[in-house]
């Protein structure tokens, strides 16, 4: 009787100590493994997967702060958002059976808009770079 008492005690002071976040259920990948059906390109892949990537720290850092799982199973949805914000309009009605709403479509918009600008910023950074090595090449 005495080795099954210390086997349960040991057992029950493992769960306590176990972090709360192995027993959370994550649904990203589920998400990502649907969105991965459709035909994305390499740059919607890349900003579904930093979505991903930022849901799962917002998910440790929950448990990290004592949020609980309730705060990141709140944050669920804004992850699938986020994810489905960079669809296009062929794509999302694939994957959603509908058409975008207005916050669907301001969400898409804002994605094509901070790509363009990601786009900008490296051609800008480059026009720089050239730049300065044709003052080098002068001199």
């Amino acid at each position: 009787m005495r080795p099954l008492f210390a086997i349960g005690t040991t057992v029950l002071v493992l769960l306590a100590a176990a972090p709360a976040a192995l027993a959370c259920f994550d649904n990203s990948d589920q998400v990502v493994r649907r969105l991965q059906k459709l035909d994305l390109n390499t740059d919607q892949l890349r900003a579904i997967f930093a979505c991903q990537s930022e849901h799962r720290a917002f998910i440790a850092k929950s448990h990290h702060d004592g949020m609980g799982c309730l705060a990141h199973e709140k944050h669920d949805s804004v992850f699938e958002m986020q994810a489905i914000g960079v669809l296009n309009d062929n794509q999302f009605k694939s994957f959603t059976g509908r058409v975008r709403s207005a916050d669907e479509s301001l969400r898409f918009e804002n994605y094509l808009l901070k790509t363009e600008i990601e786009r900008l910023k490296a051609e800008i950074a480059d026009f720089k770079k050239k730049g300065a090595e044709l003052k080098v090449e002068k001199k």
